[in-house]
């Protein structure tokens, strides 16, 4: 069971969900992916101009494992809409992921990538857990510079 999280599209920030006087619990894979996926993993020092804020979460600085929290989506907001883009769109979201395989909470994570117009991309990402198969959908507006959960598409 997680903590559940409530993410702003408008402030772009995450927040505990609240339920009566107490925290909400989550026990489906909202929390955790989008904990994976929207918070700022560190960029290697060649993916960002000298100088530049290279983000990362300050936490794995002290991490025993070679795990980083987060995903580098956020290094594809000054990206043109080329093939090599959805390419690494779709490499950020797997090694983001990949940790849920590696921890047993799902026996695969498929991504599938694509742009439907310009200036927006589209994640789809599929979850074989238990047998079952779960498939969250998200977004990037590159117009407001936006990922969002969009839902889960059957």
């Amino acid at each position: 069971m997680d903590l559940a999280l409530t993410f702003d599209r408008t402030l772009q920030a995450f927040d505990l969900s609240i339920a009566g006087a107490d925290l909400a619990g989550d026990d489906t894979l909202a929390s955790a992916v989008l904990t994976s996926l929207l918070c700022d993993r560190l960029a290697a020092g060649y993916e960002v101009q000298p100088g530049e804020d290279r983000r990362g979460w300050w936490a794995d600085a002290y991490a025993d494992n070679q795990h980083l929290t987060g995903s580098r989506l956020w290094l594809l907001a000054r990206e043109k809409q080329l093939a090599g883009t959805l390419l690494r769109c779709k490499q950020y979201c797997e090694e983001a992921l990949q940790w849920m395989v590696e921890d047993g909470l799902a026996s695969d994570v498929t991504v599938t990538v694509f742009a439907p117009r310009m200036g927006w991309l589209v994640a789809m990402i599929k979850f074989a857990i238990n047998g079952q198969a779960r498939t969250l959908r998200f977004e990037f507006d590159q117009a407001r510079q936006v990922w969002a959960l969009a839902g889960e598409a059957f």
